[in-house]
């Protein structure tokens, strides 16, 4: 009896290290001297870990593993995803960069960037994501992201009195998702003077 127990411990054991693993993705089995590709050719820091996206409104996270278009406007940093049945992928425009401020003291750097999130379904969902470059560790963390729409297409971001300003177009309420969005809408975001992690609305 007592065997059998201690058998079944091990295996739920094995399932949770083998969710943990599908949901923040493996960063225990890297082969020695491993770098990530990515933040090497976007930061020129050549470091074992990796540019992980955390996908909104989960506890699942998204290494960015691919260059996808370097050297083109239409230059992405590219993951893929699995939870469960569902199968997606991550797209980070690092073309709209936009660094928020000079090094602070403590040798860290906030920048924004949008990126796409797309699974099986139809939708193509954008947001803004807020990120820390820390110099001294050698990584890039993912602090909030802000949700623009469905299926919008970006068409500027820019920085403008330390403010984020964004002209997207998006889908009319009489408009079918069919066709490419007409409806033009500008926003502005900042970053949150009482939650400095946090992208609001300005």
């Amino acid at each position: 009896m007592k065997k059998l127990i201690y058998i079944a411990l091990i295996c739920v054991s094995v399932l949770a290290l083998v969710s943990v693993t599908r949901y923040m993705g493996d960063n225990t089995s890297k082969a020695p001297g491993y770098h990530s590709e990515v933040i090497l050719t976007l930061f020129s820091m050549k470091t074992s870990s990796d540019f992980v996206i955390k996908l909104p409104d989960t506890d699942a996270g998204v290494k960015l593993t691919s260059i996808i278009g370097l050297g083109t406007q239409q230059g992405k940093a590219q993951g893929d995803y699995q939870i469960d049945e569902e199968r997606g992928e991550v797209l980070l425009d690092y073309m709209l960069i936009n660094v928020l401020g000079p090094m602070t003291a403590d040798n860290k750097m906030y920048f924004v960037a949008p990126f796409t999130i797309s699974n099986q379904g139809s939708g193509v969902f954008t947001y803004v994501g807020l990120f820390e470059q820390n110099f001294d560790n050698q990584t890039i963390q993912h602090l909030d992201s802000y949700f623009i729409g469905d299926r919008v297409q970006l068409n500027e971001m820019r920085l403008f009195d330390s403010k984020i300003e964004l002209s997207f177009n998006q889908h009319g309420e009489q408009q079918a998702y069919a066709e490419a969005p007409t409806e033009t809408v500008n926003l502005t975001l900042g970053v949150d003077d009482v939650i400095p992690t946090k992208l609001v609305k300005q």
